[in-house]
């Protein structure tokens, strides 16, 4: 008995210690047991680009003009903070056609937070972007891609969905356009939702994004903002399992039935 105790004492270790080496937001993912969306379920080749500002005043427009002149409406996950401090830059987003969705209050890792303190973020950077642009989002990707049990929870009692991504373009590294390009294209698949940023600090992914959006149709993708790709989900239960993250378009409640007789024609088959 003492030696079984031993053993699952042992095999305990060795999970925390594995946890241990892991990077603080995805050792957060792995302890969660609620999600945010990170994929959508669907076989139809579809997919949601997606950008991240939370500071800087260079790229932004750059990235808008590109998506202009590629005929395409993206989601832009907008700070509170940013918003307030470059208002015609959120405006010239929001004029492109673009979806505008929350990147939060302070940028900081909500998991240390508690349902007050995130709930204070989200209703902060929903006042900055409601102020300046007459518009409510419902959609929020926390900063850092960080979340926990609690995280979501407060985000979902406060009528919001988290949106997080399947596809990481690493933009954020500055690792070479050409590594940008590639990893996206290599990654993409039915359903997905790709982070890309617009802040000054991703100096590649201007020279990117072109050909990101040509090799994505060329791929035969048809890329729609996350509020369009959350409404081309399957039904939940139409495939099983699923990762964990991955969206379903929730199922019609089942009409009551009618207790009164169908009516009838005269001479209809009832057979």
């Amino acid at each position: 008995m003492a030696r079984k105790v031993v053993l699952a004492l042992l095999a305990v270790l060795a999970v925390l210690l594995g946890l241990a080496q892991l990077p603080p937001v995805r050792r957060v993912m792995l302890l969660a047991r609620l999600y945010p969306v990170y994929q959508v379920a669907t076989t139809e080749k579809v997919a949601a680009l997606t950008f991240d500002i939370s500071w800087g005043t260079k790229t932004p427009a750059p990235v808008v003009e590109i998506l202009r002149q590629k005929n395409l409406r993206c989601t832009f996950f907008l700070s509170g903070p940013w918003v307030m401090n470059h208002p015609d830059l959120a405006r010239l987003i929001k004029a492109g056609g673009h979806e505008i969705a929350s990147h939060g209050h302070r940028h900081l890792n909500y998991s240390t937070l508690s349902a007050d303190g995130v709930a204070e973020q989200l209703r902060l950077a929903h006042q900055s972007i409601k102020q300046v642009l007459g518009v409510e989002p419902n959609l929020i990707r926390t900063p850092n891609g960080d979340y926990n049990d609690t995280v979501i929870r407060t985000i979902r009692a406060n009528g919001y969905e988290a949106i997080q991504w399947s596809t990481d373009s690493l933009d954020w590294l500055n690792p070479g356009v050409e590594r940008i390009i590639s990893r996206v294209l290599d990654r993409v698949h039915p359903g997905d939702i790709i982070l890309m940023h617009a802040s000054d600090s991703c100096r590649q992914t201007v020279a990117a994004l072109p050909a990101v959006i040509d090799g994505l149709r060329a791929k035969g993708y048809r890329l729609v903002t996350v509020s369009e790709l959350l409404r081309l989900a399957e039904p939940a239960g139409r495939r099983s399992p699923l990762e964990p993250g991955t969206y379903t378009r929730p199922e019609a409640p089942a009409s009551p039935p009618d207790s009164r007789p169908p009516l009838e024609r005269p001479g209809t088959d009832r057979r």
